[in-house]
């Protein structure tokens, strides 16, 4: 059995989608399943062999996404091919991304996406949230849900004392982009009043976002903008250093970063639009609505609690990550690839 992971595009600016995609092929290597990535583009150049030659040397495709040219092309070559097609939609059916060029989406839909939809072997969800987004445009009853995985932390990069800088360290760690939320987060901040706290902001800018927003926004005082970290030891480092990790998130089929947070031990700030509400249920963090008078009082809530509290719920955080360990989840994925088609 040779599988075959294709996506469109595939380089560490993307965030989630590139760790979630590096980590699980890596996993199953060693594993010994024959697996290997094939991205359309990896941030400095397209592939220049046949997509149909290599398509036709595997047994499963995989494709990570949907919508684009190379969705349908892939998907095709496949169908023809007589090979097994499993999609892995990747968010791209919740609803606030279905709302964003919404009238080219429906079109889509009629013309070639709900088809492929519904003529996958498996499609692929990584949370219940998504499943049931991704059964409203279906008739495709497979639909597997698997979260995605992690390995453990080191020690050394886990949370055991909060509140030890001069100031108390809230950390916003994904892409710079409207559905993340950021905006939001930045007037809600405002409003609150963090004067015991500051706000370090690390991410890439997506189609400069940052300068669609109000300058006033960018001019907070105990705001700053740190930039994209790619590197996975000061990626650690800095969660460790943080007290408290926020994702105000319009839209998630999962939120890796989330799941990153709570492996380190940080208490979450999360929206109901991620599949997250287990953060509430094992006090772990806080899960509200994704508006500004929410996200403001819950920071002035987070402003009154002691590090007694914190350290709860960073046991708890340990804890509810410890589900999603590699060693707990990567039977999943081999059984999808055997899956009895």
């Amino acid at each position: 059995m040779k599988i075959l992971v294709v996506t469109s595009s595939l380089y560490p600016e993307i965030g989630g989608p590139y760790n979630v995609i590096t980590s699980t092929v890596r996993e199953l290597l060693e594993k010994n399943i024959k697996i290997k990535i094939l991205p359309f583009f990896d941030g400095k150049k397209k592939p220049t062999r046949s997509i149909y030659n290599i398509i036709k040397k595997h047994d499963i495709i995989h494709f990570y996404g949907g919508w684009d040219f190379n969705h349908i092309k892939v998907f095709l070559i496949s169908f023809f091919l007589k090979k097994k097609f499993i999609i892995s939609p990747m968010g791209i059916f919740e609803d606030w991304s279905l709302q964003q060029k919404k009238i080219k989406k429906k079109l889509a839909l009629i013309f070639y996406q709900k088809k492929i939809l519904d003529k996958s072997d498996i499609i692929h969800a990584t949370s219940s949230l998504e499943k049931e987004n991704i059964k409203k445009l279906t008739n495709n009853k497979n639909i597997i849900v698997i979260p995605h995985g992690i390995n453990k932390l080191e020690e050394k990069f886990v949370k055991n004392k909060f509140f030890v800088n001069d100031k108390k360290r809230a950390l916003f760690f994904s892409r710079i982009h409207k559905k993340k939320g950021l905006e939001e987060l930045l007037m809600g901040w405002k409003k609150a009043g963090m004067l015991n706290w500051e706000l370090n902001i690390y991410g890439p800018d997506f189609n400069r976002f940052l300068d669609q927003i109000d300058p006033s926004l960018k001019n907070i005082e105990n705001v700053f903008f740190k930039g994209a970290i790619f590197d996975t030891e000061i990626k650690n480092k800095i969660f460790k250093e943080s007290d408290l990790m926020i994702l105000p998130s319009k839209s998630e089929n999962f939120g890796y970063v989330v799941l990153e947070s709570l492996r380190a031990g940080l208490p979450v700030l999360t929206t109901i639009k991620t599949p997250w509400k287990d953060i509430q249920e094992t006090n772990s963090g806080w899960v509200i609505n994704d508006n500004i008078t929410d996200i403001e009082k819950t920071l002035r809530e987070i402003n009154l609690i002691n590090e007694n509290q914190f350290l709860i719920k960073s046991k708890n955080s340990k804890k509810l990550s410890e589900k999603y360990l590699w060693e707990n989840i990567l039977e999943k994925y081999i059984s999808l690839y055997n899956h009895n088609f």
